[in-house]
């Protein structure tokens, strides 16, 4: 089992298209679970996200309180691994900008993963920055991060050689991972518009990785929009139910001292 640190006390959910906000339950504070969520227009600008928080606020004080620990989850930013020794070298944002789209007003982040590797993504500057205003201690780490630190403890790996995708849904979004030889070799998020984006989208992946085999990753509460193909479609190899974002983020160790 792996080694959980606190959980966070706020989660807040980034996508090209909402803003979720999920309050965790604190008996001793008197705060119950509470989660709201506001479509957006326009990716990651802090003007309209700051709009929607606002909003938030005043529908439940208690998001005014002072957190231990508030994290934001990015769901579908671009991203791609490396070793974690570039940073070190000073070289990260050369390396980067050949793989990101990395703008004026942008920050790279980096998370931390297993077998000495970063994930890299670029975020805007501003938007951290406003962010902060609002909990001071905040911290940010990528969906795609939290899902393979998931992956890689599970008792279940693809032999030698094999390619196993894992396929799940957020809301109207198809998020797929490859793994091969215990290294996360793929990583993308699709945008679906009806159920024929949802089959193209898991066929063109197959197709293109080549891979022997595909899971199927639940996330709690079934918010997808659309259901995955079943096996006259593409096969289904296995299934993979994951805990809650919490205690995901918890493995992560993002609230360790």
């Amino acid at each position: 089992m792996p080694t959980i640190a606190n959980q966070p006390d706020l989660i807040i959910s980034l996508s090209q298209n909402r803003v979720g906000l999920l309050l965790l339950e604190n008996p001793e504070a008197g705060i119950s679970e509470w989660h709201t969520s506001f479509k957006v227009d326009n990716i990651f600008l802090e003007d309209q996200i700051a709009h929607f928080i606002d909003l938030a606020l005043l529908e439940n004080p208690a998001l005014m309180e002072y957190f231990t620990c508030v994290e934001i989850v990015v769901l579908d930013r671009p991203n791609f691994f490396i070793s974690k020794r570039l940073p070190d070298s000073g070289t990260l944002g050369e390396v980067a900008s050949k793989y990101l789209r990395l703008r004026k007003g942008d920050s790279l982040n980096t998370d931390e993963a297993v077998n000495d590797k970063v994930n890299c993504y670029t975020l805007p500057t501003e938007t951290i920055g406003m962010f902060k205003e609002y909990y001071s201690n905040i911290g940010c780490h990528h969906l795609t991060s939290i899902l393979w630190n998931n992956f890689s403890a599970q008792q279940s790996k693809p032999g030698q050689d094999i390619t196993r995708l894992y396929y799940t849904i957020q809301d109207d979004s198809l998020i797929v991972l490859g793994e091969k030889n215990e290294e996360l070799i793929y990583s993308k998020t699709f945008l679906i518009r009806d159920q024929a984006d949802l089959f193209y989208y898991t066929i063109a992946c197959s197709r293109m990785l080549k891979s022997q085999q595909h899971w199927l990753v639940i996330l709690p509460g079934g918010n997808g929009k659309f259901e995955m193909p079943g096996d006259s479609i593409l096969k289904i190899d296995g299934r993979l139910t994951l805990p809650s974002m919490q205690i995901m983020l918890s493995q992560y160790k993002v609230c360790a001292s």
